[in-house]
């Protein structure tokens, strides 16, 4: 039996228990053709679609075996029935649907060029991009036509929750809906998501839900040292703040993180003011572009410093990663447990906001007034 975790296919770190569960429900033959993978930003989403649709495509009963030729097509993003869609731009000076359409498939053909040579790459940084209606008809075209070189075709479609990303449009999710309700036996449809409840009711009943759980410390940090040799020291400090994951915790050791602090605690600290000034002095620092390179690092570094406030909050000051500086910010500040767990949902929403190339000045405005009203507890 091949160990999934040996596989030459990229796989989320640590996870090799709910790859065994996937590679028994394989061989079981009760595999869903329908899979909503879902979890936090960095997790490893991507990496465990292409681990799955690299185990339905490989030749061995218990794959990917990583050496046949599926696999080795699977690895470079060049299998024929392995079809990996995304949020991209929206092409500019299309002249009526079908050059909408060609113009979107030519974009996607471009971008995984691009992820061949450099899969870590992030495509599209700052663009407001979207999974179009157009796209969706591509997919539906692919799925009518019979596998070329398997039994099987596998859609990928990561971050679906930006098939709505018209105005109050649903039309996009809606094409796809048809899809999910009668797939061809031969097809298996994989989406990713970090935000489920974004999706469509009708989208969710209809796949199996497949949740990858955050990492412990001990396993972060070995990941850390072992794949990306980091100082122990190092690696332990940068696992308590990832909450457990590795996406983020590599984010955190390869960059310069003193930036992002600095504005995350200028976040927190204009948020606990009680006059309006400074918050909207703070909004109107941020670019009306770019949220993705700036606004999100200082929203994560929020969250940490958020982190810290609950531990304190709720009695469990030895949890706290850094309790001189957390002092500094809210002074003698008493913070009722649920105030912070309202602000905290306020953060994850702007991170959602964020991911949607929201404009940043009124994401940071509503963001600094919807905190300071949870830690005030005004409604």
């Amino acid at each position: 039996m091949s160990d999934p975790t040996r596989s030459e296919t990229k796989l989320p770190w640590g996870q090799s228990r709910l790859c065994q569960r996937i590679s028994d429900a394989l061989a079981g033959g009760c595999f869903p053709q329908s899979l909503l993978i879902h979890g936090s930003e960095g997790i490893g989403k991507k990496s465990m679609a292409l681990w799955i649709a690299a185990s339905l495509q490989c030749n061995a009963e218990r794959g990917p075996c990583g050496t046949c030729r599926s696999c080795r097509l699977a690895v470079r993003l060049e299998h024929p029935d392995i079809h990996l869609h995304f949020p991209m731009p929206r092409p500019k000076r299309a002249s009526s649907s079908a050059k909408l359409r060609e113009a979107i498939e030519t974009q996607r053909q471009e971008r995984l060029a691009t992820l061949r040579q450099n899969p870590e790459v992030v495509l599209d940084e700052g663009e407001t991009t979207g999974i179009y209606v157009s796209a969706i008809h591509t997919i539906r075209e692919q799925a009518s036509r019979r596998p070329a070189m398997t039994q099987r075709t596998v859609f990928i479609v990561s971050d679906a929750d930006r098939m709505v990303p018209q105005a109050a449009s649903q039309e996009a999710a809606n094409a796809f809906l048809k899809l999910l309700e009668e797939p061809p036996l031969f097809a298996y449809i994989i989406l990713t998501t970090t935000y489920p409840e974004l999706l469509l009711p009708t989208i969710r009943s209809r796949t199996v839900s497949l949740r990858i759980p955050p990492l412990s410390e001990d396993e972060v940090t070995r990941y850390l040292t072992d794949e990306l040799n980091a100082p122990a020291d190092e690696a332990r400090n940068v696992a308590r703040r990832s909450e457990g994951v590795v996406g983020r915790a590599k984010h955190l050791l390869e960059s310069d993180t003193s930036e992002s602090q600095r504005s995350g605690e200028r976040l927190l600290t204009a948020a606990l003011e009680e006059g309006a000034e400074k918050r909207y002095q703070i909004a109107s620092e941020y670019s009306a572009r770019g949220a993705r390179a700036v606004l999100q690092p200082a929203l994560e570094e929020l969250r940490v410093r958020l982190r810290d406030v609950m531990c304190e909050s709720a009695g469990a000051e030895t949890s706290v990663l850094d309790p001189t500086r957390l002092r500094v910010l809210i002074k003698d500040r008493q913070l009722p447990l649920v105030r912070v767990i309202e602000a905290l949902r306020v953060v994850d929403n702007a991170l959602e906001s964020v991911t949607r190339n929201v404009n940043p000045q009124s994401t940071v405005a509503v963001l600094l007034k919807d905190m300071h009203n949870a830690f005030s507890g005004a409604h």
